[in-house]
């Protein structure tokens, strides 16, 4: 598989404010995930590195702007500003379906323990744990090796590999999924000093979708307010139709009275 990866057909605004989460106080990895899966529930088994590329694409579908961060320098304190390459990330290799890591481990049959890639499902099933739990509980799911345990049973905790063992597995998963763990390197504007900025995909995705469904909600009441017109008869407009009635509410244009229906 080679990149662009894509995020098939973008939502429409109805399907976005219908399946979009907000809010909440529910983290932000677990909501774009749920969203994606909403959308194609494939993509439940997405690797975590192709899922953050459908991520990014549906972003460039749906918000159609570049995504700003910004990035304390460790050295002088200083904010950077920086353009996530987001175009750069989608076009990544993706792992083939059939990856497979082989991990040298002493003692195991064959002087080898054998892994899959993690999917989202395998994420969701792990979130809430701390990292260290985190990592050996994926490494449980994945094993491969027809002599282990079922690896979705909870009593399996991969606590037979040390912690190199863990580190090297980590290690081989973003080697064969690049796109899964993404660092942009800067150079701070005021030390000039190196800066290694960690891209959270997920953070970036959930705060510009929220800003966009806002928008959206917005849009639906002042227009409702002014013409009486239902929800779904409002996202159904185009969207340039939809901001140009916005624009003549705000302005407070002479209006006649509500309309029962949007007209043709």
């Amino acid at each position: 598989m080679t990149g662009p990866i894509d995020c098939g057909p973008a939502p429409d605004a109805a399907e976005l404010v219908r399946l979009w989460a907000q809010g909440c106080g529910r983290p932000a990895a677990a909501r774009v995930r749920e969203f994606l899966a909403a959308l194609d529930d494939r993509a439940r088994h997405d690797p975590l590195g192709v899922h953050q590329q459908r991520a990014l694409a549906l972003h460039r579908a749906v918000v159609g702007r570049p995504i700003e961060a910004v990035v304390a320098c460790p050295g002088c304190g200083t904010d950077n500003e920086f353009t996530v390459p987001a175009a750069q990330i989608r076009a990544l290799p993706a792992p083939a379906p059939d990856a497979v890591v082989r991990l040298a481990v002493p003692g195991a049959a064959g002087g080898e323990v054998r892994f899959r890639l993690p999917t989202v499902a395998d994420l969701d099933a792990v979130a809430g744990s701390s990292p260290g739990e985190g990592i050996r509980a994926l490494a449980a799911r994945t094993r491969l090796d027809a002599d282990l345990p079922d690896p979705t049973e909870a009593d399996v905790t991969g606590a037979d590999l040390t912690e190199a063992d863990v580190a090297r597995l980590a290690r081989a998963w973003e080697a064969l999924d690049p796109a899964g763990s993404v660092q942009v390197e800067l150079t701070c504007a005021t030390c000039v000093g190196n800066v290694a900025a960690d891209v959270a995909v997920a953070e970036f995705v959930a705060h510009d979708l929220d800003r966009t469904v806002e928008g959206l909600l917005r849009d639906v009441d002042a227009i409702a307010r002014a013409y009486g017109w239902s929800e779904d008869a409002i996202l159904g407009l185009p969207a340039e139709r939809r901001r140009r009635y916005v624009d003549l509410v705000r302005a407070d244009h002479p209006r006649s009275r509500p309309f029962a229906a949007v007209p043709a």
